[in-house]
């Protein structure tokens, strides 16, 4: 990769690594200065945070500028989807006391404001990806005062996601973090649990990679004699 010209490089890698067809999912990838700008639409978080990854992997690039939104699972209006977040903050009692300001454009939610730890704007970013028109996340929140950052406080954070997640039963899933990679060991009832609990994980501000090494055991309905 590193002896191609880096757009170049950056396609054939989202190509053979991710699996993406450039011709049925164009994106666009161009470079300002010695930076590579990625702009386009994916299926899901997972596509948008790998090819970010991907691009920053490349040499002679001084930075990669993010333009990529994921596609939404249902059509909202930009309105719709601020008062969404409204309520989703509202009804959360742990960000009720916190300032937190949102704007919309586009289906992409700026969340900005104050909370007082890293848990708070972890659960902040993820209740945003949750609303069904939501493309992108900026998670512009400050934390204050600073907290210092680690392998537990995300593992925490995932944990809290997936306890809130009506999607997702947290019993069967066992979450490990290292170097800000999460793994998910265990089982769940179906693939879209399975879906849930990685997009769950790749939502939480400052995970770099999800292994998602979750079975899936369907219940065995029996029959009556």
């Amino acid at each position: 990769m590193t002896k191609q010209r880096p757009i170049e490089a950056l396609k054939a890698a989202l190509t053979d690594k991710l699996h993406i067809d450039l011709k049925k999912n164009p994106l666009r990838l161009n470079k300002e200065g010695n930076a590579v700008v990625i702009e386009g639409t994916v299926d899901g978080i997972a596509l948008k945070k790998r090819a970010l990854f991907i691009a920053m992997s490349l040499e002679g690039l001084s930075g990669v500028i993010d333009r990529l939104k994921v596609r939404p699972s249902s059509a909202m209006s930009d309105a719709e989807i601020k008062d969404h977040l409204i309520d989703a903050i509202t009804e959360e009692q742990t960000l009720q006391s916190c300032d937190i300001r949102a704007e919309v454009h586009d289906g992409i939610i700026d969340i900005e404001g104050t909370v007082p730890s890293l848990s708070h704007k972890r659960l902040a970013g993820t209740l945003a990806w949750w609303i069904p028109g939501t493309t992108d996340v900026i998670n512009s929140l400050e934390v204050s005062p600073a907290e210092e950052d680690s392998d537990d406080e995300i593992e925490d954070a995932l944990r809290t996601a997936l306890e809130k997640d009506s999607l997702v039963n947290e019993s069967g899933i066992k979450i490990s973090v290292k170097n800000w990679v999460v793994t998910l060991d265990g089982s769940v009832k179906s693939d879209a649990e399975k879906n849930a609990a990685e997009a769950d994980a790749w939502y939480t501000w400052g995970v770099n990679d999800v292994r998602n090494n979750l079975t899936v055991t369907h219940a065995v309905t029996q029959r009556r004699q």
